[in-house]
């Protein structure tokens, strides 16, 4: 198994990181970026990019894990809500609450702390939580508030 890496600094934690590289199936390919996975039925390659020289190489490889979170991908939200400097998106106080009412965020949108698949799963049931009340609450005043900012459309 080849980690290809953007830097040559990792941000895992160094128990992690001492598994990985004490692991003699692990091979380490840093300062590259991921430019396109080859193959047409199934993956038979995989081009990288030497972020230092620019050069470009292909490795041969038969399957492609993508790790997910390390930053937020918050673009299709950010001109619609509030998000900060990173990109991550604001919240209000403890809630999932964003900064446009009934929107709520979780997961690695939020979490710059933990980034994990089982902190990211509990962050979405507390927003499944959040806008069932919201839902709730405004069912319950008849408010038909809305918006126009539909987040993700074409303008």
């Amino acid at each position: 198994m080849t980690l290809v890496h953007r830097r040559d600094e990792f941000r895992a934690s160094k128990i992690m990181l001492d598994r990985a590289r004490n692991n003699d199936k692990i091979r380490f390919l840093t300062n590259h970026t991921v430019v396109a996975v080859d193959g047409d039925t199934t993956v038979t390659g995989l081009r990288v990019r030497d972020t230092n020289t620019g050069a470009e190489t292909t490795l041969p490889v038969t399957g492609v894990f993508v790790a997910i979170g390390h930053e937020p991908r918050s673009g299709l939200v950010r001109e619609a809500i509030d998000v900060d400097p990173d990109g991550y998106v604001l919240v209000q106080g403890r809630t999932t609450s964003t900064s446009l009412p009934g929107v709520f965020a979780a997961g690695d949108l939020v979490d710059r702390t933990y980034r994990q698949a089982v902190t990211a799963a509990g962050s979405g049931c507390a927003a499944a939580i959040d806008a069932e009340r919201w839902l709730a609450e405004h069912a319950a005043t008849g408010e038909a508030d809305s918006t126009d900012a539909l987040i993700g459309a074409q303008r």
